[in-house]
């Protein structure tokens, strides 16, 4: 990084920093949806974060943000630890967890000096054309249907993603833990970004638009509770709310897993690997 200089960003490099991360689309969603509705201010606000950013030549190719919530998303294939302290140390938030293309992930962790770690989840990154999408015969009958969860649903909802936080980050099952989750799905709800999957009008799997930009869609917070696993409900309920997309414009979709059994239903919809993502969430 010799000719490479690292700053924060400032309003005014938003198509710098679209211009590189569309270079890296599929695995770039979070940062790109951030940048569009979030901005380069950072009030601390939901959705928001400050940016720092590697320059060479006058383009951008290296991106880091440390986002309102303590994560740090990262693009940065150069100069991936300059970039994470300079975020971190500009917003003084505790830094909760890296996450990105699973080699950044880990070149940062080392690089800030390993701290301890609560889980480490390197994932498969998956991508698919959505006109490709093979959908399941049951999201053509009369008993199954996949639709926008309401507000009416968020007493449902809070359960089943305290439940998602637990057993899919790790995080402890305790009331903070409650709370960030009731949060989290709220916030999902208003944007319009979740999604229920029912059957004979009772809803049995859950899954969100967590990144939408342009033609763009990334599924995540996938979720069917326990008892009512083992029926293919998440691989509806992940075709459903890809139908929406595409209604809506979108034609390409990204996810991604550690899990093998997701993997084999993401892979029967029609997803193939593109890549290598990863988490890594730190022991506060």
């Amino acid at each position: 990084m010799d000719d490479t200089t690292v700053r924060l960003a400032q309003p005014g490099d938003e198509g710098l920093i679209e211009a590189f991360l569309t270079q890296h689309a599929d695995s770039s969603l979070f940062l790109r949806s951030f940048l569009v509705l979030g901005g380069l201010v950072d009030e601390g606000k939901p959705l928001q974060g400050t940016y720092a950013i590697a320059l060479k030549d006058g383009q951008v190719v290296g991106v880091a943000m440390h986002s309102w919530n303590g994560n740090m998303y990262l693009q940065a294939p150069e100069g991936a630890v300059a970039l994470v302290r300079m975020a971190a140390e500009a917003t003084g938030r505790p830094l909760v967890a890296l996450g990105g293309p699973w080699p950044q992930v880990e070149a940062a962790h080392v690089g800030l000096g390993a701290p301890a770690v609560r889980r480490r989840s390197p994932e498969d990154l998956f991508a698919l054309s959505i006109s490709g999408l093979i959908v399941p015969k049951p999201l053509g009958s009369c008993a199954v249907s996949c639709r926008r969860a309401e507000e009416r649903d968020l007493d449902l909802l809070r359960d089943w993603r305290f439940g998602y936080e637990v057993e899919c980050t790790g995080l402890p099952e305790e009331d903070s833990t409650r709370a960030f989750a009731a949060r989290t799905i709220e916030g999902h709800v208003e944007r319009g970004e979740a999604f229920l999957l029912e059957v004979d009008g009772t809803p049995v799997s859950l899954c969100t638009h967590n990144a939408r930009v342009r033609d763009n869609v990334q599924i995540g917070g996938v979720w069917t509770p326990p008892a009512l696993r083992g029926r293919g409900y998440a691989r509806w309920v992940v075709a459903g709310a890809l139908r929406v997309a595409e209604q809506e414009g979108m034609t390409r979709a990204v996810l991604f897993t550690e899990n093998p059994a997701a993997r084999r239903s993401y892979e029967a919809l029609g997803f193939q690997r593109v890549g290598d993502f990863g988490v890594i969430i730190l022991a506060t």
